[in-house]
């Protein structure tokens, strides 16, 4: 479940509507899966995701593979890559709903001072769940 971001950098032209894509990346580099929240309009530097709007399954996962979020600002153009990062499978908890906080990385822009500002956090709950295949 994409629970909420912190921190977006700010928009040049009005409210960033931002969005985040979610893809399982198996062990070996290749795609699983892909499921997107919604695009939330005018949602700032700090969007929120209803538990009923951004809460995705992915059927199966194996051992070694990592979700990837990517956040983006939704624009009339080509969207705005916004950050990225990645949680490896084998840290979430087995039925336990665990909620993680983590860093979308540096901007790709310099400020006057010579330094990278942060992209913000993503926060996102997660664990694992038993499916009714694996025992017969």
């Amino acid at each position: 479940h994409v629970v909420r971001c912190n921190g977006l950098p700010h928009h040049m032209f009005g409210k960033k509507d931002p969005y985040v894509i979610m893809r399982v990346v198996t062990a070996d580099g290749k795609d699983h899966g892909e499921a997107r929240a919604p695009v939330k309009k005018d949602a700032g530097s700090d969007p929120v995701w209803e538990r009923s709007e951004a809460t995705f399954n992915f059927a199966t996962v194996e051992k070694g593979a990592a979700i990837h979020f990517v956040v983006k600002d939704k624009d009339l153009g080509p969207d705005d890559y916004i950050g990225e990062c990645a949680l490896p499978v084998d840290l979430i908890p087995f039925d336990v709903p665990t909620e993680y906080t983590l860093s979308l990385g540096l901007s790709r822009k310099v400020t006057k001072a010579g330094k990278k500002t942060p992209n913000g956090t993503i926060t996102v709950e997660m664990q694992v769940t038993m499916h009714h295949h694996w025992f017969g």
